[in-house]
């Protein structure tokens, strides 16, 4: 059984943020896109259909890498040792 391809395509901010995301089987596009992914994954695509927010594009050299955003871990303020009394 063959698997399915989806298509991605992309336009970017200038930080490599995605600004659209179209995912598909197959798409049609008459407009431009900034980079172009072809996957087999279904829940990646899946999630990026839904999340694009969540994902940017980064260059490894000439390769443009479609990754997932990692938020920052916020730390909770450490609370003081409560001191004992004798």
């Amino acid at each position: 059984m063959e698997e399915k391809k989806y298509q991605v395509f992309v336009r970017v901010k200038e930080n490599g943020e995605l600004s659209t995301c179209e995912v598909g089987i197959p798409i049609v596009r008459r407009e431009s896109a900034d980079f172009f992914f072809l996957m087999e994954d279904e829940a990646l695509a899946m999630d990026l259909k839904e999340n694009a927010q969540n994902y940017k594009v980064v260059l490894n050299g000439m390769k443009p890498d479609l990754v997932r955003i990692e938020s920052p871990i916020e730390e909770a303020p450490v609370e003081e040792a409560s001191q004992l009394k004798n």
